[in-house]
């Protein structure tokens, strides 16, 4: 799926290929002054960026992602959300993009092996753990659906597949 980039590459390597972000977000988490009672909260940055791209395109699929870079400011990871329009639809697409990512894997020119797991709250996605030659890590790819579903509006439903990519 992404071709042109590779874990651990510099932020201004990455900006060179995707151009710059639609939005940037360094993540921010809660510290406490008094650790052991929780007192005192404050916020701090911990360093690592989220950069998010709205128009991304993937075979005929397009949707957002978001990919996520270390401290010391290194590619992590990436996930894609691809919005479908029905639940209908997300099982049928969610089906081929399974078979098109499976193959776009296996013709990785230093593809070794796979093997595949069931992810997911119902075991509804696959996750795809990928040898590649050379390599001491595997890499893991998730496919799996994702819902959002208003009982009272239900025009407000959002149903998307999201594609997760990291290092393990």
């Amino acid at each position: 799926m992404f071709e042109t980039i590779s874990f651990n590459m510099p932020l201004e390597s990455f900006e060179k290929v995707f151009g710059k972000p639609n939005e940037i977000v360094e993540e921010t988490e809660t510290g406490y002054h008094n650790p052991w009672h929780a007192r005192d909260p404050y916020l701090y940055k911990t360093g690592r960026l989220f950069y998010h791209y709205e128009n991304f395109k993937w075979k005929s699929y397009s949707g957002r992602v978001t990919f996520t870079f270390s401290e010391s400011h290194r590619l992590q990871g990436a996930s894609v959300y691809f919005p479908v329009a029905s639940k209908a639809q997300q099982k049928e697409i969610f089906y081929q993009m399974t078979k098109d990512m499976k193959a776009e894997i296996e013709a990785l020119p230093d593809y070794q092996s796979m093997t595949t797991d069931t992810v997911g709250l119902y075991d509804d996605g696959y996750r795809y753990k990928v040898k590649l030659k050379g390599q001491m890590r595997e890499l893991w790819i998730d496919v799996y659906p994702t819902e959002y579903e208003d009982e009272d509006n239900p025009e407000n439903n959002q149903y998307n597949i999201r594609i997760d990519q990291s290092r393990w």
